[in-house]
Order: structure tokens, then sequence, then C-alpha cells
């Protein structure tokens, strides 16, 4: 904890420093806009409408204006400005995003909400990369991201952190857009946006494509198709009623070689659709009910053909055989929700709902059948913020989920506001969470084949055994707002205790295979896993023109299993720094600069420690007019010190520096 007290004291130093700094600059006279303008109203702590200082939890809020000054072409690179995030992917084409400690490849401890519905995947372990894929970040109004845990409002899986994308309302993008980017990297970028309506109906239909050739020294080509739409109504002064659909397309490619038996090159084909409905009717001012519908069915095809004459981890090839590898599955996830917003007087707000959830996946190569795999949970949820005095607020949340194979679980939390002055506030409370395991840590079967017909490897054999993941955490907030100098401090101080982590290990039940010596593996509930830390965001405006960030965080880690630790797996970075400047040159050129310096680590173990690291990213952007449109030129330098380490050191994975230019048309 020295490290922690360390860092306390460094952030007084730098709170001081901007302090004064801001005091001295030459700012004009703060109207009442300066002093809500930076107090945005947030929906993913509680599900209750808040001012961002009262919620019970940290949140970093990203809207549609720095995600374009970002230069991002993808959620996960947006992620980078959030504190406690780390973005990455095991090859280019996948990029994910982890929250303190990267447990996994595929982001399962998130959960990712677009518009209320939950974009894991049912079909194969429960990722969530490729769902956040599944929008454009030019339909995003905002994203809203809970740093830490918060299954009392969302349940299973909203166990480290909450990223809640919101899109824009049709309304807002009547007209059409085109948009181009050019880039290395085989960067090539397509869009076309149409909308019409009006207050009372309209809707928006966006089309785009990405590609790019990944990684360097990897096979990783990506091809990203979308097209999605979106339905905004207002049948009556107190209804509003949303609908929403889309469909996406990925080719990825995948493998570390032609002739790996492990991973042999090959392309990765999924595609995703989505189905929502949301209908709100406002019974009073501070009561309200809405009823949200979504469904979600994703479609993954993963074959691949490998030399069985060739596997080195084989004693006995056989020869002129080749060896079938198929991950492909299909998953479906139907979700209803019926929530009931109540006002209790002039102190007292609360929230109540009911849900449920059918999640079903089928996969001859992943389960050993051609029978659907399947769970249903039942759930209620509620929320309670009481206002105690002026000085205090109270907010309770319990959430109680009946799954049908994990059982009945409960996720409670407590959290206390303090507002000791105006513009001040302090968080304190404790918050449990946990994660159901996913279809695939439950009945996992998965067999690989000869062109003989024989059983090359039985890699996994899950008994269903595996209890849920559970988190307890402990927090230490505080929200300062200083107006005269347009600053904000958003710090949270940590303390998480998971347990009952789960892993696939050797079974001890399972049979060695004659060819690959390899016993199955079954997954368990491996190691528990303490993390302290701190994190802060500043965010300063000294000129009207003019928009600093700066994002610290600080973390320890301690596994209870030793054999995890000695292995050096997951090992997130002590220590993460993100500057960012967001500059208006006069009054049609902005310039955005943003620096990350990431302390060492490892997504996976101790063969692929990536060094501490130095990327800065640079956009110059010009907007313009075109006859009667308005356009839009920009230029985007990622990765200015060159290339980077990624993610497989031991295979020599970089990212490149990349360098593209963009432009759109509003028409």
């Amino acid at each position: 904890m020295w490290r922690v007290r360390a860092v306390v004291r460094c952030l007084g130093m730098c709170f001081a420093v901007a302090g004064t700094a801001a005091a001295r600059a030459d700012v004009r006279t703060p109207s009442e806009d300066d002093y809500y303008a930076n107090i945005p109203v947030v929906l993913t702590a509680s599900r209750l409408e808040q001012p961002l200082n009262e919620a019970p939890g940290a949140i970093t809020v990203v809207d549609r204006k720095t995600i374009r000054q970002s230069g991002a072409r993808t959620v996960a690179e947006v992620l980078r400005l959030v504190p406690g995030y780390v973005s990455s992917g095991w090859n280019g084409a996948n990029p994910l995003a982890a929250y303190h400690v990267p447990l996994d490849d595929f982001g399962t401890r998130n959960l990712v909400l677009i518009d209320g519905r939950s974009v894991y995947s049912s079909a194969y372990l429960g990722d969530t990369h490729r769902g956040m894929m599944g929008v454009m970040l030019e339909d995003i109004e905002r994203i809203e991201v809970l740093r830490g845990a918060n299954s009392a409002a969302y349940g299973a899986n909203a166990m480290f952190g909450v990223i809640n994308i919101i899109t824009r309302h049709s309304a807002d993008t009547v007209g059409g857009e085109l948009g181009v980017t050019l880039g290395n990297d085989g960067i090539f970028d397509k869009r076309a946006r149409v909308g019409a309506g009006n207050e009372v109906a309209s809707f928006r239909l966006s089309a785009g494509e990405q590609r790019d050739t990944g990684y360097q020294n990897a096979y990783d080509n990506k091809r990203l198709s979308q097209l999605n739409g979106r339905v905004d109504l207002r049948p009556s002064p107190v209804d509003e009623v949303m609908l929403s659909s889309g469909v996406s397309y990925l080719a990825a490619g995948e493998g570390y070689s032609a002739t790996d038996v492990g991973n042999p090159h090959h392309t990765i084909y999924s595609r995703d659709v989505h189905l929502l409905a949301d209908w709100r009717r406002q019974l009073a001012d501070a009561d309200e009910l809405k009823v949200l519908v979504s469904y979600m069915e994703d479609h993954k095809d993963d074959q691949a053909v490998s030399p069985n004459d060739k596997a080195t981890r084989a004693s006995n090839p056989i020869p002129g055989a080749t060896v079938f590898w198929d991950y492909s599955a299909v998953g479906r996830r139907t979700n209803a929700e019926v929530q009931r917003r109540i006002g209790l007087g002039s102190t007292v707000r609360a929230l109540v709902g009911v849900g449920y959830k059918d999640e079903r996946a089928r996969s001859q190569p992943l389960y050993n059948t051609t029978a659907w795999r399947s769970f249903q949970e039942t759930r209620g949820f509620g929320t309670v913020e009481w206002r105690v005095a002026p000085q205090w607020l109270l907010n309770g949340g319990l959430f109680v989920g009946n799954h049908s194979r994990a059982g009945t679980y409960a996720t409670p939390r407590l959290m206390a506001n303090w507002f000791p002055s105006a513009g001040h506030t302090l968080r304190i409370g404790v918050t449990d969470s946990v994660r159901a395991p996913n279809l695939s840590e439950y009945a996992a079967d998965t067999r690989q084949y000869t062109s003989a017909g024989a059983v090359y490897d039985h890699e996994y054999a899950a008994t269903g055994r595996v209890q849920p993941e559970k988190l307890r955490s402990f927090e230490l907030g505080y929200v300062g707002r200083w107006p005269e100098q347009r600053l904000t401090l958003d710090a949270r101080l940590f303390r998480e205790r998971a347990q009952d982590l789960i892993a696939p290990q050797l079974s001890p039940r399972g049979v060695v295979h004659p060819q690959t010596l390899r016993r199955t593996r079954d997954y368990v509930n491996f190691s528990d896993l303490l993390v302290t830390g701190l994190e802060y965001q500043m965010r300063w405006k000294p000129l009207g023109n003019t928009e600093l960030w700066l994002n610290q965080t600080f973390t320890e880690t301690e596994w209870s299993n030793a054999r995890y630790e000695t292995e050096n797996k997951a090992q997130p970075p002590r220590h993460h720094t993100t500057l960012a400047l967001f500059q208006r040159l006069g009054t049609d050129v902005e310039l955005s600069v943003i620096h990350e310096r990431l302390g060492r680590m490892t997504w996976r173990d101790g063969r692929d420690w990536l060094p501490v690291s130095n990327r800065t990213d640079v956009r110059l952007a010009r907007t313009f007019r075109l006859a009667n449109s308005k356009a839009e030129a920009a230029l985007t330098v990622q990765s200015l010190e060159g290339s980077q380490d990624a993610f497989l050191v031991s295979r020599g994975f970089e990212l490149s520096r990349r360098v593209f230019v963009t432009l759109k048309l509003e028409i």
C-alpha cells in the first residue's frame, strides 16, 4: 500500500499545481452554463438519471465530439481515454479492451451495452469484442463507462466495468452523410448514412465497411461490414418508442503460420444480427414505465485444416493425414425487461424491475451434440436513492437472479455520497458482483478429427461443476469541480477481491490421448485475486479553445494461486498515464494530441511481457463548406513514435505507425 500512499501525495501535488495554474489563467467571468456544463446526467450506475457527482460509482463520459477528435476507428481505441482501461487484441482483427486485469482474450468480464442491449456472444466464451464492433462510431452519442463492479444494477457479467454505448437519436441525424478513410496498413473505410423525419417520427439508416491489414508479422487482415437502422416515434406526448436493428459481417484473419497444428492460417467469418424495441411512458414527473425487448443472434464459422505429420507435439502422427479444426457455432439470446421509476416524495426516488433471459448455443464441434445448450434466468432488481439531508445522499441497490445452471444469486450495493461544500463530493461504499459461467464453461466438449475419422485431440470436456465468480469491491471516491478555473477532478481509490476465478485446467478425470499426449481440460474455479489501486481523471479548460485531459491509474495485483503468480499470467500494468490535448485553432481547425504511457504488462503469460511503451496519436482536422454542404478533412497519425509491440511479443506482433486521411461530407 506504500505505493498507493505515494500516489495519493503525487495526486495532491498535481492537483495543487493544476489549481494554481488555472487560477492564474486569464479567464472570463463564469456563467451559469459553466457551473453545469461539466456535470453530465448519467444512467449507467443505477438506471436512474442522476448528475455524475451523485452517482453511486465512478463514471467516465466520452461524448461524440471527443470520439471524433480522438481519431479512433474502433470502440476499443476510444476506451484508451478511460482511466484503468487498456486496449489491444490477440491480433489486429480482434480489438478488445480490459479494465484493470486482462483475464482473458475476449472481454468476458466487461458488460457492454448498446442502447440497453447486452452484446456478449452466446456462441463462444461470452466474448464482447465482436459485439463492440457492431456499432459505428459516427452513430454514437456518448459512451458512459462505470469503472468498477455493477451487478447490483445489471446482474451477472457486470463484474469489471460497464461500457454503456448510447446511440444518437434519429431526429438528430436528419439528412445524409458520406465518409471515406484511406491510409497505410490497408486502411480503407467507407460509410454512408441517410435520415429523415421530425420530433414525432424519424429514422436513420447507416452502412459502412472497415478494412485494414492488422498487425505486422501477423495473419490478421480484417473486413468489417455493417448495416444498422434506428426508428424513433412519439405516438403521444407521454410515449416514446425506439426500434433498432442491425447486421454486421466480419472476416478476420487468424493463425500463427500455415503449418501450425494448433492454429494454422485461416479466416474466421462471423455474422451478428440484433433487434431491439424500447418503449417508455411518462406517468408523472418522477414516474416512468419502461419496457425493453431484444434479440441477438451470432454466427461464427471458424474452420481450419493442418497437416498432422507436421504436428510437433504429436509423438505418433498419422502419415499423410490431416487434422480438421472447427470452432463454428451459432448463439441466440432473447432478453426482456420491465422497469418502473418512482418518485416517493421530495427526498426519495426508487426504481424496480423484473426481467427474463434465454441464452442458447448450438455447435457440434464445441459441444459434441447437435442439440441446443442453454440456460434461462429470471431476475428482479431495484435501486433506492434517499437524500437523508442536503449534504448526504444514500444509494442502495439489489439484484436477485435465478439462473437455471448457476442457481440463485444476490448482488447488493450500498453507497453514500457526502457533499461537504458546493462542487465537492466524497463517495464511499461497497458493491458485490458475480459472473455466471458461460455455456462453454458449463458444457464444452471439443474434439478435433483427422481425415481418417479418428479423434486427434479431445481438448475440453467440461464437467459443469464450475461455480460463479464473485467480486467484492470497496471504494472511496472524490469528485471536485472548480467552475472559475473550469477544472474537474474524479478520483477512485479501490480494493477489489475476486474469488473463484475460472480458468481451464487439466482434468484429473481426463484421458491422455495417444497422439497428442495431452489430457482433456475442464473449466474450474482456479484462483482468487486481490486488486488495489488508485485512478483519477482530470479535465481542465484553461482557455475557451483548449481542453486538457489527464488520466492516471496505479494498481497492484496479488493472486492466491502461487502457480498462477509464478507463471506471470495476465499481469496488468502497475502504472498507466494518458494525457490528451484538444485544441481549436481559429474557427475551423482542430488539433488533438493523445499521449499514452503504459507500464510493463502481459496479456497472457511470461513469454509475452510487453515493455514500457509510449504512444502518441495526433489528429489535425479542418471543416469547410462544399457548395451548400458541411465537410471535414482530417489527417491522423497513430503511434507517432513508430512501431509498438502488441500482445504476442514472442511472435513478433507489432502495431506500426499508421497514417490515414478522412473526408466527411454532410448533405
